[in-house]
């Protein structure tokens, strides 16, 4: 393979022949051991469109739990 990387090679080598049960603890692992923050694009603060989805879900709840149809916006 041109142009493989560490993580790659390590997989192919090491990690691919292990049991799915280890595969899955190890990934797992990995996963947990990432901070909220090193996520792309994390952020505590609610962008308009993320308030106008919540408040559009929040309406629509509240309008099933009445008993009324609501629209598609």
């Amino acid at each position: 393979m041109i142009g493989q990387t560490a993580a790659e090679t390590i997989y192919s080598e090491v990690i691919k022949s292990l049991p799915i049960s280890q595969r899955l603890k190890l990934a797992t692992i990995i996963l947990n051991d990432i901070p909220l923050r090193a996520v792309a694009d994390y952020s505590e603060e609610w962008t308009e469109e993320d308030m106008r989805e919540a408040s559009l879900y929040s309406l629509r709840r509240a309008a099933l739990s009445f008993g009324e149809e609501t629209e598609n916006a």
